[in-house]
């Protein structure tokens, strides 16, 4: 339990704050940095847990105490960065991200800023990085515990007094394992909700109960200290995106804070933590989460992140703007004598309607259009060039009958186009130029019959079915598969080899699509925004395909016609190329499909059609 003021303990905040800065602001380096969320989870829950004990042990324990200092510490700061949030954004937000962002200023009033993120995640949910209170999701989980947290331990210890930290342990654990479950069928549940979460703030409940025992020797706290950073550290460079993520991945670093906070406070390690310039980052890190990210989306979408140098002007103007948050709005209202509480609630009070009030207007806007020239609104409208059978034809789940495939042309399908998402388009387009075809598409669903992503249990057996009605259709004598390759391991190449190889053992000709190139942000909105339509795509699927997909297979590289060498352009034909940020728009897919017609007509007569090698814009 904590007893005294630990500057490590700041410290420790500072190593969870530093990192998720950068990472935000684009220093791929620190690819992990997001794992200073579940630092200050842990942290949170062992400072919560600590002053609820001793107050329940010294019969000072009051509801009605707790949320104020509860308030003192997270409404003010708030407050006002979501009352700046709401007068900028009409200056940085696109017509979608204006009017849902009412909805996210409610959830945050409401303490559900967790749920709000968690339902608006999904496949089509590429704009997180335009959402600027995205961050909140984290005073969500934390607000929901602290809802639980003071009722929970009071009736341990008052009521149920036997072994209160088993019960706490049970329910660790048991969130633990809600994490592990969770977090591969549903990846963003177990991101977002506190079921999935709780088990972090539990891990430093347990230590503020003393469930371990202290120790004495300092040879073992160095080590353990030592330990904690270093697994804080390898989470933080070792980790990206691609670590599936909360789970067990989590659990480095919240040992490496448990650790840290258990053992640091006469280490080296401590001494490290507690020096002043690091417990300084470590004062202002509330103030430093909640202005960081709105300031980096703003900057992003003012396109002021495109170098070095505009990514550390956010960090230094995120610095001094946490310093004066921390200064003149968290250490004034925490003084009981300048805001008692009656004031407190009264400015609370105030402050409450005015972003009601702001929010109303924001919500009456709706997208607010008339911001925009024309030109830009047709820029943005392409975020709805997609199929429009989409809805419709595509899959996400399920094993769907072969009777539920969807076959444009007016004539008996020949063709079919069996893909993960990035068909979808394609098909259409095709049917759109007379191609009779099936369109057997599923999202994060690569073409083979081998490899099953986390996010999609029924892949191999939609798969299956899928291979063996192209196996046995007669009339199908073409297979057009394609891929977001880049999502995938490397042994995709193979996998896609070896269903291949079965469908030309049984008479068919196949084409296999290329990547398509993507500048790895929203193209519509980028554009709308007036960020440089030119950029650098580099993939090494055109190689692996040459290098592990049988010669009999036919290759069709929209880069070639797309690109000149590397360089490629956001708009074809004065429109963008995507209508996200990877999936070819109706557009664009309509002119590819114009020379992938004559790519089927060719290989029915010659297997061995070379790639497109000169550029066609």
């Amino acid at each position: 339990m904590l007893s005294k003021y630990r500057p490590d303990i700041d410290g420790l905040r500072a190593l969870a704050i530093l990192p998720v800065l950068l990472f935000h602001a684009g220093f791929t380096s620190v690819s992990g940095g997001y794992v200073g969320v579940d630092i200050f989870f842990v942290i949170s829950g062992f400072l919560i847990t600590s002053i609820l004990v001793k107050d329940i042990k010294e019969n000072t324990y009051s509801i009605a105490d707790f949320y104020e200092r509860r308030i003192r510490r997270i409404f003010p700061a708030l407050f006002t960065v979501v009352l700046f949030v709401l007068i900028v954004s009409p200056f940085a937000l696109l017509p979608d991200e204006y009017s849902f962002l009412p909805k996210e200023v409610a959830g945050v009033l409401l303490f559900v800023s967790n749920i709000v993120s968690w339902r608006k995640s999904g496949y089509f949910s590429t704009d997180a990085e335009e959402r600027p209170l995205l961050h909140t999701w984290s005073l969500g989980v934390e607000e929901q515990f602290y809802i639980f947290a003071p009722i929970l331990l009071f009736f341990l210890l008052k009521k149920l007094k036997k072994s209160p930290e088993l019960i706490l342990l049970v329910l660790f654990i048991a969130s633990f394992l809600i994490s592990v479950f969770l977090t591969k069928p549903k990846p963003s549940a177990a991101f977002y909700l506190l079921p999935s979460r709780a088990w972090e703030l539990l891990a430093g409940s347990l230590l503020a109960f003393n469930l371990f025992p202290a120790t004495e020797k300092k040879a073992a706290n160095e080590l353990i200290s030592l330990t904690g950073l270093v697994s804080i550290l390898l989470a933080i460079f070792l980790f990206d995106a691609k670590t599936r993520f909360p789970g067990y991945a989590a659990a480095l670093p919240v040992f490496g804070s448990m650790c840290i906070i258990y053992a640091a406070e006469k280490s080296l390690v401590g001494k490290i933590l507690s020096l002043k310039p690091v417990v300084f980052i470590g004062l202002i890190s509330y103030s430093l989460y909640l202005w960081h990210w709105p300031l980096i989306v703003f900057f992003r979408n003012w396109n002021l992140l495109d170098d070095i140098a505009g990514r550390w002007m956010v960090i230094a103007v995120s610095l001094i703007v946490a310093w004066f948050s921390w200064r003149f709005i968290e250490k004034p209202f925490r003084i009981r004598k300048a805001w008692p509480a009656r004031k407190l609630y009264k400015a609370s009070g105030w402050g409450l309607s005015l972003l009601v009030i702001v929010t109303a207007t924001t919500f009456s806007q709706g997208g607010w259009t008339e911001r925009f020239s024309e030109q830009t609104l047709r820029l943005i409208a392409a975020h709805k060039d997609f199929s429009p059978s989409r809805t419709s034809c595509h899959f996400d789940n399920g094993v769907p009958q072969v009777s539920q495939y969807c076959h444009f042309g007016a004539g008996k399908p020949t063709v079919a186009v069996w893909a993960d998402s990035h068909g979808v388009e394609l098909s259409r387009a095709l049917g759109n130029n007379n191609v009779n075809l099936y369109e057997i598409t599923y999202s994060g669903c690569p073409p083979n019959t081998n490899f099953q992503p986390d996010s999609r249990p029924s892949c191999i057996k939609h798969n299956t079915r899928a291979l063996k009605f192209l196996e046995e259709n007669k009339d199908i004598s073409v297979v057009i598969m394609a891929a977001r390759y880049e999502v995938y391991p490397d042994t995709i190449f193979d996998n896609i080899n070896s269903a291949a190889s079965r469908l030309i053992a049984h008479g068919k000709k196949v084409i296999i699509i290329g990547p398509v190139p993507t500048p790895e942000r929203d193209v519509p909105a980028s554009l709308a925004r007036g960020g440089n339509p030119a950029f650098t795509f580099t993939s090494s699927a055109p190689d692996s395909i040459e290098k592990y997909i049988d010669a009999k297979v036919v290759r069709f590289m929209p880069t070639a016609m797309l690109c000149k060498n590397d360089q490629c352009n956001m708009l074809l034909h004065g429109k963008p190329l995507l209508f996200d940020d990877n999936h070819l728009s109706m557009s664009s897919a309509d002119y590819l499909a114009g020379y992938l017609k004559e790519k089927i007509a060719a290989s029915t007569h010659n297997p061995a059609t070379p790639l497109y090698a000169e550029n066609r814009l």
